[in-house]
């Protein structure tokens, strides 16, 4: 038996004992058979459409969990900062309410005082009879009730000024 392996081009020795050649053909009948596997699955593009198809929708899937957790802490820190602000405008709305009825409240006092000043007699009980229900009303009411009740007092004040001048 003489080696043609070695030749390049050559093809390998053929076995003189007929075992070693079957085993031989069974191997290149394997390697055969896997080649042909190989190209079959290179060719068959439904498959590997397939598989393309599912390693896109995992990868998908991780990054979808991926960002529903970060939208969720994100919407958690939105949650947080909104809750701070809102109690920090809540208490600057209180303090501002405070101040602004009390500001209300002199400003009703001291235009009431000058509609009183020029305002006849008969108008003038008209005023007080308003103000003593406002005043009734204040007593059961909180300071805002109170300040809208003098504020409508002194408007109904100024409109009998304003309709008790017109007749004169």
């Amino acid at each position: 038996m003489t080696d043609r392996s070695a030749e390049p081009g050559a093809q390998p020795a053929v076995p003189d004992d007929p075992e070693q050649l079957r085993q031989e053909i069974e191997r290149t009948r394997e390697q055969l058979g896997e080649t042909v596997e190989a190209l079959v699955a290179k060719t068959d593009v439904k498959a590997r459409a397939r598989e393309r198809a599912n390693q896109l929708s995992e990868r998908l899937k991780g990054t979808t969990a991926q960002v529903k957790e970060q939208a969720a802490a994100r919407a958690e820190q939105a949650r947080s900062q909104l809750a701070g602000k809102t109690a920090d405008a809540k208490n600057a709305a209180v303090q501002t309410s405070g101040t602004t009825r009390n500001q209300l409240q002199a400003r009703a006092t001291a235009v009431g005082g000058a509609v009183r000043d020029k305002t006849p007699e008969p108008v003038q009980r008209a005023a007080q009879q308003v103000t003593q229900r406002a005043s009734a009303v204040a007593s059961q009411r909180s300071g805002l009730v109170a300040v809208a009740a003098a504020v409508a007092g002194a408007a109904v004040v100024g409109i009998i000024v304003i309709q008790w001048r017109r007749r004169r």
